[in-house]
């Protein structure tokens, strides 16, 4: 099993600038956000097709330059997928492709980690009764860093919490590359 990037530098930057433009045009997600969501899917036990996916990952249709165009990012997006499967399956840490801090970079940006978690948590809340139904405590604590880091419960006690210790924050986010594995063999173990 290859662990090489299956995707080179100028594949990364093309696909990353296209998310780009799609995600400000039509509040679709960036790179890291469709790395989170297809990191999900990678060890969600139904794993979205094609046109699941390519409705979450650009919030509805996309208007495509030209055939050549929808076939590059389709085949660059299927090819993340698989290099996302084949880290997870590795079973060595998984490698988030982002600094583990929720801290915001001086334009007030939201930080990559959080775009990643919010990607990731798009599925397994589309999929709840998946994530959930048989592993609910298991889950709940291994998706628990995740969902802090998503920020989509920030108005939560726990969350403001940890928002308040710096220590704490990038301990409960330092955490998240060892969970990914842990949730994988949680849903595919023997």
């Amino acid at each position: 099993m290859s662990t090489t990037a299956a995707l080179n530098e100028d594949q990364l930057e093309s696909l990353a600038l296209f998310l780009e433009d799609q995600a400000e045009q039509e509040d679709g997600l960036d790179f890291f956000a469709l790395h989170g969501l297809l990191t999900a899917n990678a060890i969600s036990l139904q794993p979205l097709n094609w046109a699941e996916l390519s409705t979450m990952i650009f919030n509805g249709d996309v208007k495509w330059e030209n055939e050549k165009q929808q076939q590059e990012m389709t085949f660059l997006i299927e090819l993340l997928q698989k290099e996302v499967i084949e880290l997870i399956e590795s079973g060595q840490t998984f490698p988030i492709p982002c600094e583990l801090n929720v801290e915001a970079d001086e334009d007030d940006e939201a930080a990559p980690l959080e775009n990643w978690s919010v990607g990731f948590m798009l599925l397994t809340i589309e999929q709840e009764e998946v994530w959930y139904r048989k592993f609910e405590k298991d889950a709940a604590e291994l998706l628990f860093p995740i969902l802090y880091a998503s920020g989509l419960n920030s108005e939560d006690e726990a969350f403001a919490e940890i928002d308040d210790d710096d220590k704490l924050s990038l301990q409960v986010c330092a955490s998240i590359p060892d969970n990914i594995v842990d949730l994988f063999l949680l849903y595919h173990g023997e």
